[in-house]
Formats: C-alpha cells, sequence, structure tokens
C-alpha cells in the first residue's frame, strides 16, 4: 500500500483532528506516541549493538521507552555502565581471551576471584601487588563498551535515528490510529 499524502491532505487531517473531543484527540496522540517511542527503542537499540559492537539483546535490556501523557513527550533511555567481557561470553585461549563480536585480547586471562567475582583480567607491567608473600603484578579487568557512553560521545547519529523515525512514521500512524478509533 502506498501512502501518498498532500500539504492540503495534511491541512484537512489537522483541521478534523482539532474539530474532535479532547479526550479522543488524547487517546489518538497517546498511542501514536507509544508506538513511535517503541519504534524509536527498537532502531536506537540496533544501531547501538552494531556501533558498540554489542549483542542486541545486552543493548535491548538496558534500554527502556516511556510515554509521558501529562507532557505528551516519549522517552527513550539507554542506562548502562561499562559492560564487563565476562558477560559478553568471554573464553580463555591459549593466546589470552576471545570475545564473540569484540576480538581477540591479548595476553588477558579469565580469573575467578575467592568472592565469586568472575572477570577477563590483564596484568599491568611494571606494578606490583603489596603483598609480602611474593611480587606479583597488579592487575585489572577488562570490560567492553557502554552504549550509554556510546551515545553520549555521537549524539548526532542517535538524533537522526530518532528523526527518521517521526518524519517516516508520525503521520501514517496518526492517520491509522485516527481510522481505529473512528470506525470502531
Amino acid at each position: 500500500m502506498d501512502l501518498k499524502l498532500s500539504s492540503a491532505d495534511i491541512a484537512q487531517l489537522q483541521r478534523s483532528f482539532q474539530r474532535m473531543p479532547g479526550e479522543i484527540q488524547t487517546k489518538v496522540l497517546a498511542r501514536v506516541m507509544r508506538r513511535l517511542g517503541s519504534m524509536a527503542r527498537t532502531r536506537i537499540v540496533a544501531r547501538s549493538s552494531k556501533h558498540t559492537q554489542m549483542p542486541a539483546a545486552i543493548v535491548r535490556a538496558l534500554t527502556t521507552a516511556a510515554f509521558n501523557a501529562g507532557g505528551n513527550t516519549s522517552t527513550v533511555v539507554v542506562n548502562s555502565n561499562w559492560i564487563p567481557l565476562q558477560a559478553l561470553g568471554a573464553v580463555q585461549n591459549a593466546k589470552g581471551s576471545y570475545v564473540n563480536r569484540r576480538g581477540q585480547y591479548d595476553h588477558a586471562f579469565v580469573a575467578q576471584f575467592a568472592s565469586g567475582h568472575v572477570g577477563v583480567m590483564q596484568r599491568i607491567p611494571g606494578t606490583q601487588m603489596p603483598s609480602r608473600q611474593t611480587k606479583r603484578e597488579q592487575i585489572r579487568e577488562l570490560f567492553g563498551a557502554n552504549p550509554a557512553h556510546a551515545i553520549t560521545n555521537d549524539p548526532e547519529t542517535y538524533l537522526d535515528v530518532m528523526a527518521e523515525v517521526i518524519q517516516e512514521y508520525m503521520l501514517p500512524r496518526m492517520v491509522h490510529e485516527l481510522e481505529r478509533v473512528l470506525f470502531k
């Protein structure tokens, strides 16, 4: 199905929408904004997954979309810390550790501590642990990307994703929801 609208069609839709009762307007806008928020979340997860080289399931679990009816706003929030490589499925091999979609980390190793924490670690050359027994190098845990940080560093890419969703889907979705409400 092709949807072609002229400026006259849009103006007529606007006039029709303004003549509707406020309750129906609110219901239609709420449905449109909720759906657009969900679509934007899906697109942002896909873009962030590709950009950070992380599985989409992990990024999806960190991303929420919400609609605020009082302010007529939709928000998509990515809330995350740095993701440990162990959470991305790191495995130890002869050269170091390998993580799917992220590659080989030479000289890294998977360690489990007495506390139960498991992580991918790497030695810091030229340092020593404060220990009286033996002289050992300090270690640090390795992390993958932070999807929220990636958005902060490159906001234009993600704003383009949001703008694309609004431009392509807002008007057709509005028409769809109006038909749904009016022809029930």
